[in-house]
């Protein structure tokens, strides 16, 4: 019996989950590097074309502040996903 079809089928789902979790990482990444404040990926949430984060206001209020660097260094890197905004 031939699963080729199965472990093709698969793979797109492995690719697709992967690929989630590289963002989240990366997006922690720029938030660090311009906040400079850890923000754990498990507080991160992508609902294209936005960003959610849960978090302090005394943090939200710092992402708010460099917004626009932000947004522009992660469509830098993730150049298939477009966001437009941060929760």
């Amino acid at each position: 019996m031939d699963y080729n079809h199965i472990k093709n089928y698969l793979e797109k789902f492995k690719t697709l989950l992967f690929s989630k979790e590289e963002n989240l990482k990366i997006i922690s990444i720029i938030l660090e590097k311009n906040i400079s404040l850890k923000i754990e990926t498990k507080f991160i949430s992508i609902k294209a074309p936005f960003i959610y984060i849960k978090a302090s206001p005394l943090v939200h209020n710092e992402i708010m502040m460099h917004k626009e660097k932000i947004l522009f260094d992660i469509s830098q890197i993730i150049k298939e996903t477009k966001f437009k905004d941060i929760y």
